[in-house]
């Protein structure tokens, strides 16, 4: 039993050696997946905190596509890896996918195939994850909760035309606060009303911070 244990101990510091060798040779890999994971986290993040005012931020952030519909919910998104983890771990990777030469991909194919690093990293990988975007999740709904109920971070904004509002035209909403901006949309909430539009940012003429009406004698 020891000598087994030596044995797995010994391949597995090997692998883990050949691993950050790989990675030293390739510098720009961790970056690269440190930048992948918090675009779709700060995707994921911007489309919970707009479906709490009501708007469908997938819609308005002009992206449809399949890949990009699955970080719109945290079910959707823990389903997504659920499925990647268990065909990484069920479905074997044949000599085909480990000897792809493009970028580099059979490499880290041929890495993650290794048996006595297989679990250990996509666990930790996939832990970390799961935490990443159940974080954004819930920074999205305090975000919400404290957009409509704080009594601070009010703005009046002003426009380059006018917008429908409450059925009427106005050039000028007051006491409102900004949601989030997009490169083609801002997100306003109207915390007395309850009401929330989104606007052209080209038709944002002004934005200055105010102070609601009950509180301008404080």
């Amino acid at each position: 039993m020891d000598h087994l244990a030596r044995l797995y101990y010994f391949r597995y510091f090997r692998q883990l050696i050949e691993l950050k060798r790989f990675v030293k040779i390739n510098p720009s890999l961790l970056p690269l997946i440190a930048y992948l994971i918090s675009s779709a986290a700060g995707l994921f993040y911007l489309t919970n905190l707009l479906a709490y005012f009501g708007f469908d931020g997938l819609q308005h952030i002009r992206l449809g596509d399949f890949f990009t519909i699955i970080f719109s919910s945290l079910g959707l998104m823990l389903t997504f890896v659920g499925i990647v983890i268990f065909c990484i771990f069920i479905i074997p990777l044949d000599k085909k996918l480990t000897g792809i030469r493009f970028l580099g991909l059979g490499k880290i194919f041929f890495k993650m195939n290794l048996p006595f690093l297989k679990a250990p990293l996509l666990s930790a990988f996939c832990s970390a994850l799961i935490a990443v975007f159940v974080n954004a999740f819930t920074m999205a709904k305090i975000d919400a909760s404290h957009i409509k109920n704080s009594q601070e971070g009010f703005v009046t904004v002003s426009f380059n035309y006018p917008v429908n509002w409450l059925g009427k035209t106005t050039t000028t909403l007051e006491e409102t606060k900004i949601i989030a901006s997009t490169s083609y949309y801002v997100f306003i909430f109207h915390q007395t009303t309850k009401k929330s539009v989104v606007v052209p940012l080209s038709n944002i003429a002004t934005v200055f911070k105010a102070q609601p009406k009950g509180h301008e004698s404080e």
